[in-house]
């Protein structure tokens, strides 16, 4: 086999490895945002990927294929703990079954970027009377990204109840861009009036 041929199976092999590495770091991360564990589960991961790393001979262990990976599984957990939890059992097990040990800084390490990423987005439900085109909402989007620094996933939400504009909520800020709530300002303005005994008289004369 020639060197080509040499470098395009080293090529083809290194994106299957990436592959599979992105697709079980997104698993686990999936897994830990299910059972509401994110944080615990981040370090516990940690934890996990310097044990096998600094272990060799629980390195070893893992994964030597002479020994069932029903007995590796067994062996892991005891070493997790009891007050480990679900999820990290559940990293560690698929791990195991899927013969990724080896693999376990670069999965640690990309899950790492997957959780940094998503604490810097945010849902922003962006509320009109009619549903708003995708154009529309890329400018928004924009516009806010470069406000909040951050990477802003929209929702249009359509409520008929709105008069024109938007209404922009964001965490628990709202930011109020109909016609109606300038028509309520207005109707508040002009009661207060009302209450200071304030009177509307005509100044035309003939």
């Amino acid at each position: 086999m020639n060197s080509k041929s040499d470098s395009l199976i080293v090529n083809g092999n290194s994106r299957e490895i990436k592959n599979k590495i992105d697709y079980y770091a997104d698993c686990f991360l999936d897994i830990a945002k299910a059972e509401n564990v994110l944080d615990k589960f981040e370090e516990e991961f940690s934890q996990l990927k310097d044990t096998v790393l600094n272990n060799l001979d629980l390195k070893k262990f893992l994964t030597d294929p002479s020994i069932e990976k029903p007995e590796k599984i067994k062996t892991a957990f005891k070493i997790l703990g009891e007050d480990s939890t679900n999820a990290i059992r559940a990293a560690l097990a698929t791990m195991i079954v899927m013969d990724t040990i080896e693999s376990v800084k670069a999965v640690y390490n990309k899950f790492v970027l997957l959780v940094n990423k998503l604490k810097t987005r945010i849902l922003v439900e962006v509320v009109s009377a009619i549903e708003l085109d995708d154009k529309l909402m890329k400018e928004i989007k924009k516009n806010i990204d470069e406000k909040t620094k951050l990477d802003v996933r929209l929702k249009n939400v359509v409520d008929k109840n709105i008069i024109g504009g938007l209404l922009i909520k964001i965490g628990d800020k709202i930011i109020d861009l109909s016609v109606k709530s300038k028509i309520d300002d207005l109707k508040t303005r002009l009661h207060a009036l009302e209450l200071g005994g304030g009177e509307f008289v005509s100044s035309n004369k003939d």
